[in-house]
């Protein structure tokens, strides 16, 4: 016990003096699983909270578009301000062109007449009169005797009155033969049983009219054409001419003229066809109530009033309908309703997102940092693609632009030119489904946005991820956004008619690469400083060997930097033939003894005079010293805002191994055991690399610090060399936590091997020159010792009074 409690004062007070004469720093270091990010970044109840963060937002951005409300105070006559655009599918009743319809309709029903029974009758009873005033005339003049008028049918007798007395007797001769008279009576009834219509009323209409005629017996004939019709005249001149048609008397022209005036007052102008009004309305109102009315049908952002057109009670009449439709449908729709199934919608869609991550990343469903990356950028997306969908219903209106264009305006792309960059690139095109699938949602056009999202994530994540710079970031971006979108709109060509919708659909894809390049660039600065996540852009900027650190490194302690270098050449040919990240692997191994600057001269690469610093030192110090760069190259780290993954190849690349040297002299110079050496006491504190790029440079750092210790290297000790150092490492443990393969292990012990053997080369001796140049030596052993003299003459040289101290 109490040489326990001795061997604990003894190394309190050992690392007190050092601490105080500047060897080792005073803050211990801790590892990264103590501290209070590895607890959060493994914590479960934070990650729950981010999910639900990310649902939260995603409900929200379902939930919080509504149809704006149609401006209805437009006035007829008046010049439009502005566009108006439907935000729902609406069907109005044009009752201009139904009227029209139905006016078509009536006027296509035929025009119905009745035959008027008693008009028939009376024609012919005037026609026995008639035939029998004809026979009273004769005889009365045969017998001298004055004709006197029955007066039964005065218009007759007057007609008769006015005929001469040549064809009053022709009429008679015909009226005396039964043939000709029952001729005449025939012709006579079938002229009214046709139906004779007044002409008057036939001129009123069209020739193209149809009418029907109602016959005595109720029967309804077929249609006929207005102009098929006769009119009184007609039908008298018809039956004259059938009447008299072989009649051959010199005086037949006259007595068929005489003919027609009797008939003519036999029939009477009217007729005997009689407009039945009430039938044909009848008729016609069941027509028109047949037509179907005609509904006009405007999709979803189509105009319903265009900028700067004048305003018409049509127009007026549409747009209030409009408002009275979307008032309805609003007021309809229950917001619980809507809120519950959105957020059941977007819950399995985080269920299905998080299961395929976890299958094909799941280190990142394991770390809540990664998780809190991919759920900004998916929050900040959907909150981006709604901002710009409710900018658009602000702007087009003003602009006149259809809102079938919206769509092409929303950075679809974003959530996967970040991620690819940030984590990966299937995550990257599966997160940017998902806010596609909500986005398209928010249009309620979810096929066709999920199709466009697919499309331009794979695209422009591809693109993007191999980006080795800001600038050919932005250029990357801007291209395969631009050309993903116009090669969509080339597809869908038959969807744009005209030219001028389809020269803003190509103008919108241009500046939707632009917004999509600009806002990624922006949030990507962002989140790599907020998340201290490193992407190759980032870390090939620290690759420069202007950085400071780099340059401190050369100058203050050459042999690390010229160490340093090797290693990186050694790390990143090896991750490049293993498919691990060379550029992390470079950047890693560039600065992984950066902590050596504290006290560069107490490690051998940097010791130029040869002697050992260590000989008077105990090997407890030593190896304190040792072991205290990981501490100081860290704290160097922190100083210089290097990122996470460059402290963690810092503090990983010894894991815990040995320090071998100072272990054994520890031994060697305490024979008797009186004081207890420890092996954990000269072991790094860890812990123990696992990315395949950290462990790479573990092993880069160890053999190419072993390599220097060969003589005459060859191959052949070059490989049993690496192979010594990777069976240690394998038999001490320190490779339990990495993530390599044993097949990726013997790819790397190839190349190290190849790059070693490369490193070491020879070269070929060359020969001495016989004659010395003895000449140009003397000059140039007399210009050193002028120099020499003329300083030593400046130095010895008092000021001048009155002056100040010479500059150093």
């Amino acid at each position: 016990m109490s040489s326990q409690f001795l061997n604990f004062i003894t190394k309190f007070t050992a690392r007190r003096a050092m601490s105080k004469k500047g060897f080792i720093g005073s803050r211990k270091l801790r590892k990264s699983s103590d501290t209070l990010s590895s607890a959060a970044d493994k914590s479960k109840p934070l990650g729950i909270f981010i999910l639900s963060l990310i649902w939260a937002a995603s409900l929200a951005v379902l939930i919080l578009p509504q149809p704006n409300p149609a401006n209805n105070i437009l006035i007829p006559n008046q010049i439009a301000p502005q566009s108006i655009f439907v935000d729902i599918d609406f069907i109005y009743k044009d009752e201009e062109a139904t009227e029209k319809l139905k006016e078509n309709a009536r006027t296509s029903v035929p025009l119905f007449y009745k035959i008027d029974s008693a008009t028939g009758k009376n024609a012919v009873i005037d026609a026995e009169l008639m035939f029998g005033e004809i026979r009273s005339k004769v005889e009365g003049e045969k017998l001298l005797s004055s004709y006197k008028p029955s007066g039964e049918n005065k218009k007759i007798n007057e007609i008769i009155g006015t005929l001469d007395k040549l064809t009053v007797n022709d009429i008679y001769q015909l009226s005396e033969s039964s043939e000709y008279k029952d001729k005449f009576i025939s012709l006579l009834k079938n002229a009214l049983e046709q139906g004779i219509i007044n002409k008057a009323e036939k001129d009123g209409h069209t020739y193209g009219q149809q009418i029907r005629i109602i016959d005595t017996r109720g029967r309804i004939r077929y249609a006929k054409l207005m102009s098929e019709i006769t009119t009184s005249e007609e039908a008298a001149q018809s039956i004259a001419k059938s009447l008299l048609k072989y009649y051959s008397n010199k005086n037949k022209e006259q007595l068929s003229s005489a003919m027609s005036e009797i008939i003519l007052a036999l029939i009477g102008e009217k007729g005997n066809l009689l407009y039945d009004k009430e039938i044909t309305e009848g008729n016609r109102s069941t027509a028109a109530a047949r037509v179907i009315p005609v509904m006009v049908e405007i999709k979803k952002r189509q105009p319903i009033i265009v900028k700067n057109q004048t305003v018409s009670e049509k127009d007026q009449r549409i747009l209030q309908l409009y408002s009275e439709e979307l008032q309805n449908v609003t007021a309809a729709e229950n917001f619980w309703r809507k809120a519950v199934r959105c957020a059941l919608i977007c819950m399995f869609l985080m269920i299905v997102t998080g299961l395929y991550i976890s299958h094909i990343h799941p280190e990142v469903t394991r770390s809540n940092q990664q998780i809190w990356t991919m759920g900004t950028v998916v929050i900040l997306s959907l909150l981006l693609n709604y901002t710009c969908m409710r900018l658009f219903d602000i702007v087009s209106p003003e602009l006149n632009i259809s809102p079938a264009l919206q769509q092409q305006i929303i950075p679809l792309a974003l959530p996967a030119v970040l991620l690819s960059v940030l984590i990966g690139l299937r995550v990257a095109v599966y997160a940017g489904l998902y806010v596609a699938l909500i986005t398209g949602m928010m249009f309620e056009d979810s096929l066709n946005i999920l199709i466009k999202g697919m499309l331009v994530c794979g695209f422009a994540g591809v693109a993007v991820r191999n980006a080795m710079n800001y600038r050919s970031y932005f250029i990357r971006a801007v291209i395969s956004v631009t050309l993903s979108l116009l090669v969509l709109d080339l597809l869908n060509l038959w969807e744009f008619k005209g030219t001028g919708i389809l020269i803003w659909t190509e103008g919108m894809s241009l500046v939707n690469g632009m917004l999509t390049a600009t806002m990624a660039l922006v949030l990507l600065f962002v989140l790599e400083s907020l998340f201290q996540i490193s992407t190759n852009m980032t870390l090939l900027t620290i690759c420069d060997f202007n950085h400071p650190l780099l340059k401190r490194l050369q100058f203050e302690a050459p042999g690390t930097y010229h160490h340093s270098l090797m290693v990186s050449t050694l790390a990143e040919r090896a991750a490049q033939l293993i498919k691990a990240n060379p550029v992390k692997a470079r950047a890693c191994a560039l600065y992984h003894d950066i902590g050596k600057l504290s006290k560069p001269d107490y490690f051998i690469e940097n010791n130029i005079s040869g002697e050992s610093k260590h000989k008077e030192l105990h090997p407890r110090i030593s190896s304190m010293i040792i072991l205290n760069h990981v501490k100081e190259g860290v704290d160097l780290a922190i100083k210089y805002k290097l990122r996470r993954i460059v402290r963690d190849a810092i503090e990983q690349h010894h894991g815990t191994d040995l320090v071998y040297f100072f272990y054994k002299r520890a031994i060697e110079e305490n024979p008797d055991k009186t004081t207890l050496v420890q092996e954990q006491e000269y072991r790094y504190p860890g812990p123990l690399p696992h990315e395949k790029e950290v462990v790479i440079i573990s092993l880069a750092d160890a053999c190419e610090a072993a390599s220097r210790t060969l003589q005459k290297p060859s191959p052949a000790k070059v490989d049993e060399l690496v192979w010594e150092i990777f069976r240690k490492r394998l038999r001490d443990g320190q490779l339990d936590d990495g993530a390599l393969s044993f097949g990726e292990f013997a790819k790397v012990r190839k190349s190290f091997v190849t790059t070693l053997c490369t490193m070491l080369h020879s070269r070929i001796p060359y020969p001495k020159e016989e004659e010395e140049e003895e000449d140009e030596n003397d000059l140039f052993m007399e210009s050193w010792k002028t120099a020499q003299s003329s300083e030593k003459d400046a130095d010895e040289q008092p000021p001048a009074s009155g002056s100040g101290p010479l500059p150093s």
